[in-house]
């Protein structure tokens, strides 16, 4: 088990001080993932919730490891978003007002103190300044809720609403 592990780590991208692969290595595989997605689930009839994984898991790597520029991060969100705009994605971008309490709850939460940390939070509000700056660019219908009040019930209403 421990050889696993240890070449499991080894290749981790997120949670890592040194990512095995550069930036244009890094952009390139991804976007191939996202190809090869696009190419076989394209014709089906399925509803894939992505959560995370197309902006916010993209543009912390790029930011974190690779000090990408915001015109980087656009170029790489950009090819991402054409490999599967065929399938008529929505972006549903959840929302919180305040990313300073969002983090302490998180902290708290996942006994986790460094995501509330000074540097922590100001590289967030960076991301998500990011994030909401691509949500107008992209090729496909985007919708912003925001979920101030912590009402999920009213999120995913206000999800199915966006949806249909």
């Amino acid at each position: 088990m421990e050889p696993l592990f240890t070449e499991l780590k080894s290749c981790e991208l997120c949670w890592t001080d040194s990512p095995p692969a550069s930036q244009s290595e890094f952009t390139c595989s991804i976007q191939q993932h996202w190809t090869r997605f696009a190419e076989l689930k394209s014709d089906a009839e399925d509803v894939y919730v992505l959560e995370a994984v197309f902006l916010q898991h993209q543009i912390h790597d790029l930011l974190r490891h690779y000090q990408a520029t915001d015109h980087q991060i656009e170029h790489h969100i950009r090819e991402i978003a054409n490999q599967i705009t065929a399938m008529n994605p929505v972006l549903i971008y959840l929302t919180q007002p305040s990313v300073r309490e969002q983090q302490t709850w998180i902290a708290s939460v996942r006994s986790k103190p460094r995501f509330a940390s000074e540097q922590n939070i100001k590289f967030m509000e960076n991301r998500k300044r990011i994030e909401l700056e691509l949500l107008d660019k992209l090729p496909f219908p985007t919708y912003t809720i925001d979920n101030k009040d912590h009402n999920w019930e009213d999120v995913f209403r206000r999800m199915i609403k966006a949806i249909e």
